[in-house]
């Protein structure tokens, strides 16, 4: 009896596992939802068996070795070594007679790639499961085609294969809820639903990416116009991560991609440029309120894109979450914090980051637990979320300048209203001015004419210090010549002595003669030579110092103001002696070397001489007086007592004053004069001023500051430019350019 109910009971198990695997599933238009469509991934018939084999597509193979098991039941587990995830679901289906005279489609939501037989026969290929292995791009895809007859058995055979790598789509990772749409039979509404999410889909996503891009170029103006406003600077930065999100997120609906290339694009928008862009809301928000950015959104906005990459491709989540709850907690201090102080045009930038944040947890909310509806709202949600911020930015600063403009209009009135109340009292203001004016006029009439006075005697003291300069100068070169006059006159007086004894010596004849004999007459021969060569050098420097003399007296004499052809080369050298002369007057220790540069081709020049050499004088002395300042300054910098070495032994330093003069012809027939020296330079600050009158670097006492006023006027009246290059603590070099209208060889 025990026997028989052991068979039994295996037979009875048997004819069950035979039943469940060879049950049919019968559809009805009943099961279609609102575009016409039955998801058949969670049909309770369907059974799976890992691997390949083309002949599990036959109808007539047995399966009972195969195990219940539904597309929606996927998983990652399945994969091998390489990522590879193959097999075979086989399904027996019959349409009800609801389907009569209604066409029938199939479709698949996933990139996997798959093959898809009825009874033995494949009807469809969705990418290439074979080598090379092709994913399905899902992306706005109509229906294929699907021949069945209503009331008849058909057995559908679906081959599978997918990769789940870290770069790739990882769709089996998904919730089975997901996986629903693996495979889905449709109607007719199926199509049209299909066609109005992709003309949706174009619409929105052109919106989109040419708001934010037209957003971008007038804030970009707005910054090319406003260069030192932060606000348009965030909001360009903002307004380009928008415009990069925009195309990325619906560059896939314009232009059908490949299975990497998707995944790339998917991570970059949602992964990299959406996060990045909440977070720089918030720093926009935070400068609106706080007029400054904090490390604390600084570290969001620097954390945004790098846990976001982890829970993109890893799978982990909770850094992500972290920093969005560190931004949404923040965000609500923020605006708590700053309540009382926040202006009304300042809560449209509050609601920008309200706008975004709700929108996108909203589009989380929808898509983790009502996924039907995030499809259908999918790319409505995401142009919400894409332009709220930026469009809600760009009335923050419409609303600004309105507001900039009603301030300066409102400003404008009160002026109006005080200048109107002004005008009477200006009015009878005006009479007694007038009695003033005419008071103050004969009095700054008189206050002219002194002024006139004073400056006439300033000038002069100007050539009165400038002719010091030059006699000073002169005292010392004329030392030189007068000094040869003076030695070479005791040395004639010595040889007429010499001379008289020679004479005195000699026996005398009868007659009252003198005897001479022939030694005698070739030392008196000697000294006769000697006293005529004496004669000649004192001549000679009698003329070198009558020159002088003669110089400094044209230096002295009031200008005729006319031109005459003048050696520029020999005033520059004769003006460069002078006022070394003059430096040495001052200072006995002084020593300096003097370069010149002439161009040898340089014609004679039409200009004033008395007026250049009075230019080219106050330059040189000015140069000189730099050198030595600079000279002395550095002895006692290196003195031990701080006195420049003097009292003890000479200090020795490397620095040699120079002062150097060149003169050029151009190539357009310009006269170039160069003064340059050594000395400590011009600080910039001052660089402006030193051609001012009445400005001096000279201790007081020590120059008037007209000096190169004066100059700049006479080269400049010479039609010439007088200009100036300095490095401070390197030197100075002072260029008189002029015209050469008259050359004369």
């Amino acid at each position: 009896m025990r026997s028989y109910l052991i068979i039994t009971f295996i037979i009875f198990m048997l004819a069950h596992d035979s039943f469940a695997q060879t049950q049919v599933i019968i559809l009805s238009t009943k099961q279609f939802d609102k575009n016409q469509q039955i998801q058949l991934a969670d049909l309770q018939g369907w059974v799976f068996k890992q691997g390949n084999n083309v002949d599990w597509a036959n109808p007539h193979l047995d399966n009972n070795d195969w195990k219940k098991f539904k597309p929606a039941q996927l998983s990652a587990k399945l994969a091998d070594d390489s990522g590879r995830v193959e097999g075979w679901f086989r399904i027996k289906i019959k349409l009800d007679k609801s389907f009569q005279d209604i066409p029938v489609g199939i479709t698949r939501q996933l990139w996997a790639a798959t093959d898809v037989y009825v009874d033995g026969l494949l009807v469809h290929s969705f990418g290439n499961t074979g080598n090379p292995y092709q994913a399905f791009n899902p992306m706005l895809k109509y229906a294929k085609p699907l021949y069945l007859v209503p009331e008849k058995e058909y057995l559908f055979a679906i081959h599978v294969v997918d990769y789940e790598t870290l770069f790739t789509q990882r769709e089996l990772r998904l919730k089975p809820r997901n996986l629903l749409d693996f495979i889905s039979l449709t109607g007719p509404a199926f199509d049209n639903s299909v066609t109005s999410k992709t003309k949706e889909s174009y619409v929105l996503g052109t919106l989109s990416i040419s708001v934010s891009a037209l957003l971008l170029v007038l804030f970009l103006l707005l910054l090319y116009l406003n260069p030192n406003q932060k606000i348009f600077q965030l909001a360009t930065i903002l307004n380009t991560v928008v415009l990069l999100a925009a195309i990325s997120s619906f560059y896939r609906v314009f232009n059908e991609l490949n299975y990497i290339a998707e995944k790339a694009i998917f991570l970059v928008a949602n992964g990299l440029f959406l996060p990045v862009m909440h977070a720089l809301t918030l720093l926009i928000t935070e400068w609106v309120l706080k007029k400054k950015i904090s490390w604390i959104t600084i570290s969001i906005v620097t954390l945004m894109p790098f846990t976001s990459a982890l829970g993109h491709l890893f799978n982990i989540s909770w850094p992500f979450g972290f920093v969005e709850a560190a931004l949404l907690g923040y965000f609500v201090w923020l605006v708590f914090n700053s309540r009382q102080k926040i202006k009304k045009i300042e809560w449209t930038v509050v609601f920008a980051m309200t706008a975004l944040t709700v929108g996108s947890l909203v589009w989380v909310f929808l898509h983790k637990y009502y996924l039907d509806s995030f499809y259908e709202f999918e790319n409505l949600l995401k142009a919400f979320v894409l332009l709220s911020a930026p469009i809600l930015l760009l009335i923050y600063v419409a609303l600004s300048y309105k507001e900039i403009l009603a301030e300066r209009e409102a400003a404008a009135k009160n002026v109006i209203r005080i200048t109107e109340e002004k005008k009477e009292l200006l009015e009878q203001q005006n009479i007694s001015l007038e009695v003033q004016v005419t008071k103050r006029t004969s009095e700054l009439e008189k206050s002219l004419i002194e002024l006139k006075s004073t400056q006439a005697q300033l000038i002069q003291s100007e050539k009165l210090a400038s002719l010091g300069e030059l006699t000073a100068g002169i005292a010392h070169e004329i030392q030189n010549p007068l000094n040869f006059v003076n030695n070479f006159s005791e040395l004639s007086v010595d040889l007429v002595k010499d001379l008289k004894e020679e004479i005195e010596k000699s026996p005398l004849t009868p007659d009252g003669g003198i005897i001479i004999s022939s030694k005698d007459k070739e030392y008196i021969e000697e000294l006769f030579g000697d006293l005529s060569q004496n004669q000649s050098k004192i001549n000679q420097h009698g003329k070198r110092a009558s020159d002088i003399v003669k110089g400094m007296l044209e230096h002295s004499r009031t200008s005729t103001g006319q031109k005459e052809p003048t050696d520029i080369n020999a005033l520059c050298g004769d003006y460069l002696r002078l006022a070394y002369q003059g430096q040495k007057a001052k200072n006995k220790d002084f020593n300096a070397t003097m370069a010149t540069h002439f161009d040898p081709n340089l014609p004679k020049v039409e200009v004033i001489p008395q007026d250049i050499g009075r230019v080219l004088l106050n330059l040189m002395t000015n140069a000189f007086y730099a050198v030595n300042e600079r000279n002395e300054d550095i002895e006692r910098a290196v003195s031990p007592s701080g006195a420049g070495g003097k009292g003890g032994q000479p200090q020795v330093h490397d620095y040699l004053p120079t002062v150097s003069i060149t003169t050029q012809l151009t190539a357009n027939s310009e006269l170039l004069i160069a003064v340059k020296d050594n000395g400590p330079g011009i600080p910039e600050t001052i660089k402006d001023k030193i051609f001012q009158p009445f400005f001096t670097t000279k201790p007081t006492g020590q120059g008037t500051g007209l000096g190169l006023s004066l100059s700049y006027d006479i080269v400049k009246a010479h039609g010439g430019k007088l200009s100036m290059e300095t490095t401070d603590g390197v030197g100075s070099e002072f260029i008189i350019q002029l015209p050469i209208q008259n050359n004369l060889a």
